[in-house]
């Protein structure tokens, strides 16, 4: 499918489902874990504007999964493993946001307010693209959407601190409105119809070629009559006297199929070290930016994590407060054992403190990691703890007031002492 048919979107109405993103990564998880038999599992509601979600497996090709190819393929932790713990219902300033009934059940706690769901992620990978590759999106969606007319949406410009802090308001009851959580941190919004096949899937995959670098979501959404209104038939006039009744105000309801993120970077990273290394001995990496200007300021990083142990188990808990709210990774709390919140990330990057807090996620002896000075393209990791086995290399590169700028991944062998290997 092409990308014809392409028109920029600026209506008020359609920057309220920006706020599906918000909740892509907790929300996602709800749907796993809900029978069939019920296809809406999630609804946030304000000011007579409603967003339902859809149900999802963890099918990879029946699930309603957004699946995205054609950049550089970043291994995932695997199993990567969704958990929720907490209130089904939440209302703060005017916002409603429900998960549906049926999809409760009894915590370990036996608290019968307490919903917990829990989810594993069907795919393994995840693409990152630069400005001259093409982004290809598929769609396997259920059955039950077969041969519906759907709105597929390419949302520039969406920013991973602004979803944090929306969610953080939310449940911390301050006052948002709902259009304005993404008014200064998305550029534009392109809409493409569609209509599904009798799987319930895109009849063909979805491109968009050079795309310039920055934050990108996808959003697809089932049309509605509203929709069709937008298209008026061009043998029908419309009669230029009728007017309007500003007086009549029907309620605005947008049915979420699926949505997802991606990003495009303003770089690619290369790599060069071995493919395969003697144990206790150091790793040696050089990094180096395509086409980087060369007065331009780089922190690079790399990490070396073994295979076996590179898995996440993520906790999500809250009570409906921002007291009672925690994430935690492999049972390790990111704001409590780590430090990290909304408003310091950002100044931990390059940090003594970022570098303990990877490795604290990492685990004793399954990994280390690096984080060189300004413009330091050549990075020593030290192996002296890790043993022998399979080992996976991320490197990236960042920039200030930019975020990562290129990301690149290798895998590598750590071998015993004395024995013969390849590199």
């Amino acid at each position: 499918m092409k990308k014809t048919g392409t028109n920029l979107i600026n209506s008020r109405k359609w920057k309220l489902t920006f706020v599906v993103l918000i909740f892509i990564f907790s929300l996602i998880s709800v749907s796993a874990a809900i029978p069939e038999k019920k296809l809406w599992v999630a609804s946030i509601e304000k000011n007579e504007e409603s967003i339902i979600f859809v149900n999802h497996s963890e099918s990879p090709t029946e699930g309603g999964w957004i699946l995205l190819s054609g950049g550089k393929e970043i291994q995932l932790p695997q199993p990567l493993n969704f958990t929720y713990n907490g209130t089904d219902s939440l209302e703060r300033a005017g916002t409603t946001f429900k998960l549906n009934p049926e999809s409760k059940s009894k915590s370990k706690s036996d608290q019968e307010d307490i919903t917990e769901l829990v989810f594993t992620y069907p795919y393994s990978t995840h693409p990152f693209y630069t400005e001259g590759q093409c982004v290809q999106v598929d769609f396997n969606g259920s059955s039950a959407f077969k041969k519906q007319d759907v709105n597929i949406y390419l949302v520039k410009g969406l920013k991973v601190r602004s979803t944090g802090e929306a969610i953080i308001d939310l449940v911390d009851n301050e006052t948002i409105n709902m259009k304005e959580i993404f008014d200064n941190s998305t550029d534009s919004c392109n809409k493409i119809c569609a209509t599904l096949d009798k799987n319930g899937d895109l009849a063909e995959p979805l491109t968009f070629d050079c795309l310039e670098p920055g934050s990108y979501g996808i959003l697809i959404t089932l049309a509605d009559e509203e929709d069709k209104k937008e298209k008026p038939d061009k043998k029908e006039k419309p009669d230029k006297k009728e007017k309007p009744d500003k007086k009549e105000k029907t309620k605005i309801e947008r049915k979420i199929l699926s949505a997802t993120c991606f990003e495009v970077l303003d770089y690619e990273l290369k790599t060069s070290t071995v493919n395969a290394l003697e144990e206790e001995k150091d790793l040696e990496v050089d990094l180096y930016l395509k086409d980087a200007p060369a007065e331009k300021k780089f922190t690079y990083g790399a990490m070396l994590v073994r295979k076996d142990a590179y898995k996440a188990d993520i906790n999500f808990s809250t009570n409906g407060t921002r007291a009672g709210t925690d994430v935690f990774i492999n049972e390790i709390g990111i704001a409590r054992d780590l430090g990290f919140n909304s408003t310091n990330y950002e100044s931990k990057f390059n940090k003594s403190e970022l570098t303990n807090g990877v490795q604290t996620l990492i685990g004793e002896g399954n990994g280390t990691i690096s984080i060189g000075g300004e413009n330091q393209k050549s990075l020593s990791l030290i192996t002296l703890d890790l043993l022998p086995g399979d080992y996976l290399l991320f490197t990236g590169a960042y920039e200030k007031g930019k975020g990562i700028v290129g990301i690149d991944q290798k895998e590598l062998t750590i071998y015993e002492a004395g024995t013969f290997q390849t590199v």
